[in-house]
Order: structure tokens, then C-alpha cells, then sequence
């Protein structure tokens, strides 16, 4: 065999060689296995408690930018193999394209965007951020924190007082169940809740509304065959209590778990204020390609924001891909059957001639 026949012997082994491995990244099956896989992986970093531990070691980690790079690969192999303009594939292939142009946009976000943490106290203001490493990251502008609130869930509770015991306890408005206080002889029990106290007549009462326009409960203090009842009130504490008793009672509005916690926030270049918002989880202030997030708070110190601070230069590249996936899949499902009874088309077979 001459040198000229081996050469293109090789070069066709080669060529098939390539052929394969191009049908196989091209492989329909593989986009799904690939796209399984990166399902899980957004689950199990959406799950994950803590968020920054989630981004170092999930979003921004080396394996799974390149996991989403070869899917992005994938893709493109796909999207260009089954292009077409015909009525039939359009839908197809615009929703392809979309999925393409948002794991480009993720890409993007991963490998170029920035992120950082700062925590700022009211009236005061900064320049830089850090990121998960305590890496300063510069701003571009000013922010500054101007006011800070929490927001509690207020809970009704019965506030025992043992004076002689010197014991404080707090009890849930529960109608009906007995409380007994540790470490004590006494049991407190809420007998009867009237949101609108009214007296009916002598040694009657009840309610003028539903409406809490003047709560009040029948609350029974028992200390062995002793029992002690008196009505107490939300919003006149101390009325018809025994002076000379040792127990004191107190029904009050305390505050429960956080509801919410807002920073009001100012951008500021040079001496100008280019942005103003007050800020809360979900809600940012947006300005210049960055958003600031209401990240957390200081539990000990609650004048204390903690301010997440993003830029995303692929986050439009994402919407863009989400509106193109819409629009293929608006298109297949809604158009183009419209499309076909408006033209009449049918199915080709044995008595159609078209």
C-alpha cells in the first residue's frame, strides 16, 4: 500500500473520528443528562442555609462554571445542527436559542459579576464592599445608610409576677389551659378573653365588638385549694387588682419574631444624591449596573444594617433568554396551530395530492 492511500486512510479515520465526537456533543441525550445534573445542583444550592457558602462553593466554583460552559457548548452544537426558519421548526428553534443566551448570561454572571457584604450603622456611609474571601471590593459611588428599622410580629402574653418567689414569668393567651410555674406553687389559668370588655350588668360582662378595642382576660391564680380570679387588661394595667397581693398580673403586647427590617439608603457621587430608596429583603436599590440587597442585620446591635452589594453583567443576557424560550414555546403551542388551520395545511398521505 502506497504512502498516499495510507495517508488518506488516516485522514478518513480521523475525519469519522471527529464525525463522532461531534454527534455525541451534539447529542440531544446528553443536553438532558447535562440539564438533570445542573437541576440537582440548583436544588442542593438552593437549599443550603447558608447563601455565601452556596455561591463560593456552587455558583462561582470552577467545576460548575465549566459544567455550565459545556452545556452552553451542547447547546450551540444543537441549536446550530437544527436551525431553521420553516414554520414547522421556528418554534424549536427560538426556544433552544433562549436556553443558550441564559446559560451564556449565567455564565457571564459567574465568571465577570461581583459581590460583597458590608455592614454599615445609621449616618454612616462607604466606598467599598467585601466579598466571601474579605476581599475590598471599590464602588463606584457612595452609600449611605441614613435609617434603619426592624419590624416584629407583636404576640399577646400574660406577664406573671411572684413577688415573693421573685419570679417573672411569661405565659401565651390560651383560653382554657392550665399553666403550672416551675419551681413554684402557683398555676395560672386564662379562663375567658373578651377583645371589647363591656360590663352587661351586675357580675355580667362581655364583648361590644370583635374588634380589640379593649381586651381584657379572667385569669384564676391557684395556689393549692387557694384560687384568686380578677379580670385584667391590656389597656389599663393594674385595674382592680389587689394592692396587697402578692401575685401581680400584666397582659401586654410584647415583641415576637422579625417580620421585616428596612434600611433607607442614599447613592451619593460627589455631593449629589443620584439614588434614594428604603430597601427590604427582595426589594434593592438599583443603580449603575449594581443592586443593594437587605442582606441582614445585627441581632445585638439592631441600628446595625447588613447590606449586600451585586453587579450582574449577564442578568440581561438571562431575561433575554427567558423572553426568547416564551416565545418559542408561544409560538409551537399557540401560533403555529393557528397558523396551519388558517392555511388550510394537511397532513400528506395516499388520497392528498399536495
Amino acid at each position: 500500500m502506497d504512502k498516499t492511500k495510507l495517508t488518506d486512510i488516516r485522514n478518513t479515520a480521523r475525519l469519522s473520528s471527529a464525525r463522532r465526537v461531534l454527534k455525541a456533543l451534539r447529542s440531544v441525550k446528553l443536553a438532558v443528562s447535562l440539564l438533570a445534573v445542573i437541576a440537582v445542583v440548583m436544588i442542593v444550592a438552593t437549599v443550603i442555609r447558608n447563601q455565601s457558602d452556596a455561591r463560593r462553593y456552587i455558583y462561582h466554583s470552577c467545576w460548575f462554571i465549566s459544567l455550565l460552559g459545556f452545556f452552553c457548548l451542547n447547546l450551540l452544537l444543537c441549536v446550530a445542527g437544527g436551525w431553521s426558519f420553516k414554520v414547522k421548526k421556528l418554534g424549536t428553534s427560538v426556544t433552544h436559542a433562549g436556553v443558550l443566551v441564559m446559560v451564556v448570561g449565567v455564565v457571564m454572571g459567574a465568571i465577570l459579576g461581583q459581590r460583597g457584604y458590608v455592614q454599615l450603622g445609621v449616618g454612616q456611609a462607604t466606598r467599598v464592599c467585601y466579598d466571601d474571601k474579605k476581599r475590598a471590593i471599590s464602588l463606584p459611588f457612595e452609600v449611605r445608610l441614613e435609617d434603619f428599622r426592624v419590624e416584629r410580629y407583636s404576640v399577646e402574653a400574660l406577664i406573671v409576677h411572684l413577688l415573693k418567689e421573685q419570679a417573672v414569668r411569661a405565659l401565651p393567651i390560651k383560653v382554657g389551659k392550665e399553666f403550672e410555674i416551675a419551681g413554684t406553687p402557683y398555676g395560672v389559668t386564662i379562663l375567658r378573653y373578651e377583645p371589647d370588655f363591656v360590663v352587661l350588668g351586675k357580675g355580667e360582662y362581655g364583648s361590644r365588638s370583635k374588634s380589640p378595642n379593649n381586651p381584657a382576660i379572667l385569669v384564676r391564680v391557684a395556689r393549692g385549694s387557694q384560687n384568686q380570679r380578677e379580670w385584667v387588661f391590656q389597656k389599663f394595667p393594674g385595674m382592680h387588682q389587689n394592692r396587697g397581693s402578692t401575685v401581680r398580673l400584666d397582659y401586654k403586647r410584647l415583641p415576637g419574631k422579625i417580620k421585616d427590617f428596612k434600611s433607607k439608603l442614599r447613592v451619593i457621587q460627589g455631593v449629589k444624591v443620584m439614588a434614594s430608596k428604603t430597601i427590604e429583603v427582595n426589594k434593592p436599590l438599583k443603580y449603575q449596573g449594581y443592586a443593594i440587597y437587605q442582606s441582614f442585620y445585627d441581632p445585638v446591635h439592631e441600628a446595625w444594617s447588613g447590606l449586600e452589594i451585586a453587579k450582574d453583567p449577564g442578568v440581561s443576557l438571562v431575561y433575554l433568554g427567558f423572553g426568547l424560550i416564551s416565545v418559542g414555546i408561544l409560538f409551537t403551542f399557540y401560533i403555529r396551530p393557528v397558523m396551519r388551520r388558517k392555511g388550510g395545511v394537511r397532513p400528506s398521505g395516499p388520497g392528498n395530492k399536495n
